[in-house]
C-alpha cells in the first residue's frame, strides 16, 4: 500500500488541501499528533484506525520515544494499509517529514508527499502581518527556535534578513533575542508572538527584542515569532482579529432543547457574544421494544438524545455492524463514550447523511435508526428505496412557550434544530420579522419563513462562523 505524510495546515481545519482531506477519508490508518485539529478527523471513514502520537518540545527524550513509535507503525502497516500520516502545517517544514519518507523508502515503501500550508506564514497572515512589504522588506528567514540551543549554529546570525519566522521558540526566546541584539540588530525591532494561529483562540503579544531579552514570554507553547519591521503593519491588517470583535457584546437567543444549555452556551461565549437561553423543546423518553440487533448491518444515531434513551438496553460497543452519526458532536460521545468507530457524512443533516450511507453499504442492507417521534422524512424516504430499512421512535419533543422577553432583548436568534424552529414559528409574534436569525441547517430552515441565515456547515459552531460572516460583510 501507500504511506501519504499530510500537511494538516495550520489549524483551522478550512486551510487543508482537497487533496488532504481525500486521503483522510479513504485511509485504514491515521496517525496524527498534537497540532492537528482533531475536527479533522471526523472525516475518516468507518473502518479506519486512528492513532494519536503527539510530542512535546519540551521533553526531547518523550519527543524521541514517540517518533521511534511513529516509525515502527510506519514500518509495521506501510505496506499493507494506506497509511496517512497527519502532521500539522507541512510534512516538509520543521516536522520530521523527510525522516519519515526517508524510512519508508529504506523499508521499500511507497509514499507520497502532501504539502500542506505551513504556519509559518499562514499565522502572520492572520495576525495581519505580511512576510514581504516593498516598504519592510524583500527577504525572510524561516528558523526553528531549538537552533539557538546547539553548540555549534548552523545559522549565520550576522546574515540573516529583515524579517524572520521563529517556530518553536518559546523555550529559547530570550536567548533568541540575544543572540539578535548582538549580531547587531536593533533592541527595539518588533516582534510579534502569535499564539494558536488561525484559530478562535489565537492572542497576539507584540514586544521588542530588548523585551523578550529581558522578561521572555508569558504566552506558552505553540507560538510563533515575526521579527522585523512589518511586525508594525499588525495594527492596520489585523483582519481576523477585528473579524472576531464583531461579535463581541452581541445579545445572542440561543433557541435550544432543554437540555442542552450547557455545553452550547458556554462555546459561544467563547466568541464573546452574550448568550441568552431559551429552551423551546424538552426531550420525552419513550416506552419502546428493540429487535435483534445482529439481524442488522448498521445502526443510525440523529442525536445524542437517541443514543442516552437506547443505552441500557443496547450494548453498543459491541455491536459488530457499523455505526453512523448525524453529525460530530454525536460522532464524539459514540466515540469517546464505547471506543466505536463511527462516520458521518459531509454534510451533517439527514440529507448528507443518507447520501453518505448510500455510497458506503450494500443495497439490501439491514439498517436501524433510532430517533426522535418528530423527526422529518427524509432518511425514511431516501434510504428505504435501497435498503431493509426501520425506524423506532426511542423520545417525543414536547414544545415549551417562547418567552417574549428574551427575544426583545436579543440582536439575533440562533435555532439549532427543525423542532426549535417549528415551535419558535408556531409563536407567531411579529417581533421575529425584525430580528436576524441564524437556522442551523436547510432541515431547520425549511420551517422559517421568514428572511434568516442558514448556516453553511450544520453545527452551532458553523451558526457563529456564519453570523460573524454576516457582521463582516455587512461592516
Amino acid at each position: 500500500m501507500v504511506v501519504y505524510l499530510v500537511g494538516a495546515g495550520p489549524g483551522d481545519p478550512d486551510l487543508i488541501t482537497l487533496k488532504g482531506k481525500r486521503l483522510i477519508q479513504e485511509a485504514d490508518i491515521v496517525i496524527y499528533d498534537k497540532l492537528v485539529n482533531k475536527k479533522i478527523l471526523d472525516w475518516v471513514n468507518p473502518y479506519c484506525k486512528i492513532i494519536y502520537k503527539g510530542k512535546n518540545e519540551s521533553d526531547s527524550d518523550n519527543s524521541e520515544k514517540i517518533q521511534i513509535e511513529i516509525n515502527s507503525f510506519i514500518k509495521e502497516y506501510g505496506k499493507s494499509s494506506r497509511i496517512v500520516r497527519l502532521k500539522g502545517g507541512d510534512p516538509f517544514i520543521f516536522g520530521r517529514g523527510g525522516e519519515e519518507a526517508q524510512i519508508c523508502s529504506e523499508q521499500g515503501i511507497p509514499f507520497e508527499i502532501v504539502p500542506g500550508i505551513s504556519s509559518f506564514c499562514a499565522v502572520p497572515a492572520y495576525a495581519g502581518i505580511p512576510l514581504t512589504h516593498r516598504d519592510f522588506s524583500s527577504s525572510f528567514a524561516v528558523l526553528t527556535g531549538h537552533e539557538s540551543n546547539k553548540a555549534k549554529s548552523t545559522i549565520n546570525w550576522n546574515k540573516l534578513p529583515d524579517t524572520i519566522v521563529i517556530l518553536m521558540g518559546v523555550k529559547n526566546i530570550k536567548r533568541i533575542a540575544s543572540k539578535l541584539i548582538n549580531s547587531g540588530r536593533d533592541p527595539k525591532t518588533p516582534v510579534a508572538a502569535i499564539q494558536w494561529g488561525t484559530r478562535k483562540c489565537q492572542k497576539i503579544e507584540i514586544n521588542s527584542l530588548e523585551q523578550l531579552f529581558k522578561k521572555g514570554i508569558t504566552l506558552e507553547p505553540p507560538v510563533i515569532f515575526v521579527v522585523g519591521d512589518v511586525v508594525k503593519l499588525h495594527y492596520q491588517l489585523n483582519w481576523f482579529e477585528r473579524k472576531l470583535q464583531m461579535g463581541h457584546g452581541k445579545n445572542v437567543l440561543l433557541v435550544e432543547t432543554k437540555n442542552h444549555q450547557n455545553e452550547r452556551v458556554e462555546f459561544l461565549n467563547s466568541y464573546g457574544f452574550n448568550v441568552d437561553f431559551m429552551p423551546v423543546i424538552e426531550i420525552i423518553p419513550k416506552e419502546f421494544d428493540l429487535p435483534n440487533l445482529n439481524s442488522f448491518d448498521a445502526l443510525i444515531f440523529t442525536s445524542i438524545e437517541g443514543i442516552k434513551n437506547v443505552e441500557n438496553g443496547v450494548e453498543i460497543g459491541k455491536f459488530k455492524g457499523l455505526i453512523f452519526a448525524i453529525g460530530p458532536k454525536t460522532k464524539r460521545f459514540l466515540s469517546e463514550k464505547y471506543n466505536v468507530n463511527v462516520s458521518i457524512g459531509e454534510k451533517y443533516n439527514s440529507q448528507g447523511l443518507a447520501e453518505h450511507i448510500i455510497k458506503i453499504m450494500n443495497n439490501n442492507s439491514s439498517i436501524l435508526a433510532l430517533r426522535s417521534s418528530a423527526a422529518s422524512k427524509v432518511l425514511y424516504n431516501l434510504l428505504s428505496v435501497h435498503f431493509k430499512y426501520k425506524e423506532i421512535q426511542v423520545y417525543d419533543i414536547k414544545h415549551i412557550p417562547c418567552n417574549i422577553n428574551q427575544i426583545k432583548k436579543s440582536e439575533v436568534i440562533f435555532v439549532t434544530s427543525a423542532s426549535c424552529a417549528k415551535n419558535l414559528m408556531d409563536f407567531n409574534d411579529p417581533r421575529l420579522d425584525e430580528k436576524l436569525i441564524v437556522s442551523i441547517g436547510p432541515e431547520t430552515s425549511r420551517q422559517i419563513p421568514i428572511p434568516h441565515i442558514t448556516s453553511t456547515v450544520h453545527t452551532v459552531e458553523g451558526m457563529a462562523e456564519a453570523y460573524l460572516k454576516y457582521l463582516w460583510e455587512k461592516s
